[in-house]
């Protein structure tokens, strides 16, 4: 049988918690295992005696790992929150900065459909234009098998293929 949406929820909140839990707890006994097994080899190597505790930091150090992996689990909503709220107002801040220069690249686009090259001196031309405004010469000419408006450039009709 499906849980509702809430159920599941309320599932998540607990099993959340369980992993808070867990992982305070068994990262707080690694620390004091670990503490506790260093502190002991310290005090024998320098008595010149064995030392009886060496096993507390083999079961400290894994105990940290877990219960730091346990902990972090936990926490990960809150730390990706936190990280969001860090990170969304430099990713605002640069996308102002980046306005201009993305809106000029747009209007380029955006402009170069309206403008023609001359193919004889390269300078620009209005896109209605069928002469250039430089040096006179023809922009635009009329296939003699179609009658379609040609470019000065093209060496074939684009409609219907004839040489130019």
């Amino acid at each position: 049988m499906m849980e509702n949406k809430d159920e599941k929820m309320l599932k998540h909140a607990r099993n959340k918690k369980i992993l808070k839990i867990a992982g305070i707890t068994v990262l707080a006994l690694g620390v004091c295992c670990t503490v506790a097994g260093f502190i002991n080899m310290a005090t024998s190597i320098a008595a010149m005696e064995m030392p009886r505790l060496f096993f507390l930091l083999i079961i400290g150090l894994p105990c940290i790992g877990i219960g730091l992996m346990l902990t972090l689990t936990g926490f990960r909503k809150e730390m990706a929150t936190y990280i969001k709220n860090e990170s969304v107002p430099v990713f605002n801040e640069a996308g102002e900065e980046m306005k201009p220069g993305i809106s000029a690249i747009a209007g380029a686009v955006k402009d170069a459909g309206k403008t023609v090259v001359c193919p004889y001196c390269g300078s620009a031309n209005g896109a209605d234009d069928n002469f250039c405004s430089k040096c006179g010469k023809a922009l635009v000419f009329t296939c003699p098998r179609c009658n379609a408006k040609v470019s000065a450039d093209s060496a074939f009709c684009p409609k219907c293929g004839e040489k130019l």
